[in-house]
């Protein structure tokens, strides 16, 4: 017994030294955090007000400026009559728009977007259609003479009696020119060229809904210009100034319609019908096809 007592708790020199050092090693860890002076300043009591005010009312968060911006969609809107152009942040808000939809207006007219007519409100992105709807009839804009012709809006955000302004002229979508077209309410230069295009494409238009067939016209748009369209009766086409696609919609053959097309380009303006004969493959029999469906 005396013998294993011995050998297993009795320590050599270097084994005494050791242990000296790692217990040396763990009064200085434990010591000398106190020796050292915090450079963590003490809590004031301006920093922990808020916990008194949580306490008071857990439902009422400290201000900050995200939570001002917050509320800014919260209060109620105040509308007058504004230009979107040069409108300022503070202005938009009081109109009931979000901080965000404020400046996304503000960098839409940094990067050269222009507000051209009351209705450019609903291409924001980001802007609720029905705010749009109750704003759109206070705006005013120095390059247009309809914007008094807007009607006011009532409380569900739609019209109280059908948008009509008196200043726009009804045009035919068949013999309507490029600047008949951007006379009309959300249609510009891109847009207009685009439609006598598809109309040229088509050979004429059979009716006013198939304006919507036009690319980028979009269904609220459509419905903003019908009262504004009309069609006539389509007479026949006159081989002086028909397209190629008019005269194959009147009945003409692709192969005469293409010829009629060429001659006049290469010889100027048909005389009188009588010139379709000149083009040599034209038979009798359909030269006088081409009477019933075609004019000089």
């Amino acid at each position: 017994m005396k013998k294993w007592v011995k050998d297993y708790l009795q320590f050599s020199k270097k084994e005494r030294i050791g242990l000296m050092v790692v217990l040396l090693l763990l009064g200085t860890f434990i010591v000398l955090p106190n020796l050292i002076p915090s450079s963590i300043p003490q809590l004031q009591h301006s920093d922990t007000a808020w916990v008194d005010q949580v306490k008071t009312d857990p439902f009422k968060m400290p201000y900050s400026k995200d939570t001002a911006q917050s509320r800014t969609s919260s209060i109620q809107p105040v509308f007058f009559k504004f230009d979107p152009n040069t409108a300022s942040e503070e202005e938009l808000k009081q109109l009931g728009l979000s901080y965000k939809n404020a400046q996304t207006i503000i960098r839409y007219r940094q990067k050269g977007g222009r507000f051209k007519v009351p209705t450019d409100l609903l291409k924001i992105w980001g802007i609720e259609p029905s705010l749009a709807k109750k704003l759109i009839p206070y705006i005013r804009l120095p390059s247009t003479a309809l914007v008094q012709n807007y009607p006011a809006a009532n409380e569900s955000g739609g019209y109280n009696h059908p948008y009509a302004p008196k200043k726009i002229s009804i045009i035919d979508i068949n013999t309507a020119s490029t600047e008949d077209w951007e006379a009309l309410p959300g249609i510009g230069p891109v847009l207009a060229a685009r439609i006598i295009k598809f109309r040229d494409k088509l050979g004429g238009f059979s009716n006013v809904e198939d304006i919507k067939k036009t690319y980028g016209i979009k269904d609220s748009l459509f419905t903003l210009i019908k009262p504004f369209l009309k069609i006539h009766a389509v007479g026949k086409p006159s081989i002086n100034s028909a397209s190629e696609s008019r005269l194959i919609k009147a009945g003409v053959s692709p192969e005469i319609a293409a010829a009629i097309v060429q001659y006049r380009a290469q010889y100027g303006l048909f005389g009188s019908l009588e010139e379709l004969k000149k083009i040599v493959f034209i038979q009798s029999a359909q030269y006088q096809l081409l009477l019933d469906l075609v004019i000089l």
